[in-house]
């Protein structure tokens, strides 16, 4: 019996720590919200954004994934990421941070600047991404968490154009930036 307990108090610790760590995976829909811009080559004032997270609870406060997703601005933008959780309070219920960093990949070749310039052609280029958030989490099943989350996002994207019939010499080689500020509204289910 004295050899037993032991052993019963080693395997209840290793169940409850397996419960607390592993795989997840985090299925978000975004919505980034701003003022519209008219000299932004992204007009709209809502985006919708799509991501799918798999990463590693390294226990229930602390976890650390990669993320792939698509924005769709005035042409879609393809986010590869790191993905940083923290939970604040041990348990279920309870406020989380999350970071997300990394590079969005353009559709290279649509046009994003419609009608204004004439005969030139595209190549669209994204860049650095950055969404920290800040929200919370409820259980749905003993597996499953709801998330809400409300954050800022930051995207630079860039396109190169250059004049396809010799008529304008200003758009020979020429390059137009932009950084993108928006708010996010993120809701998000992590199976873990």
């Amino acid at each position: 019996m004295k050899r037993i307990l032991p052993l019963l108090i080693l395997m209840t610790a290793g169940a409850s720590l397996r419960a607390q760590t592993g795989y997840y995976n985090v299925t978000q829909l975004s919505f980034l919200i701003a003022e519209e811009n008219a000299s932004s080559p992204i007009r709209s004032n809502m985006a919708p954004s799509v991501a799918n997270i798999s990463g590693y609870r390294f226990n229930e406060f602390v976890s650390m994934g990669v993320g792939i997703g698509m924005t769709a601005l005035s042409y879609p933008i393809f986010p590869l990421f790191v993905d940083l959780r923290t939970s604040l309070v041990k348990g279920s219920f309870g406020p989380v941070v999350v970071v997300k960093g990394g590079y969005s990949f353009a559709n290279s070749k649509k046009e994003i600047f419609p009608n204004e310039y004439y005969n030139v052609g595209y190549k669209n280029r994204g860049g650095v991404m950055l969404n920290p958030e800040i929200g919370i989490k409820m259980p749905m099943t003993e597996r499953a968490d709801f998330m809400l989350t409300i954050g800022y996002w930051y995207q630079h994207v860039s396109s190169d154009m250059k004049d396809k019939g010799g008529y304008n010499s200003y758009y020979q080689s020429h390059t137009r930036s932009s950084d993108l500020s928006r708010l996010s509204f993120s809701v998000s289910f992590m199976f873990k």
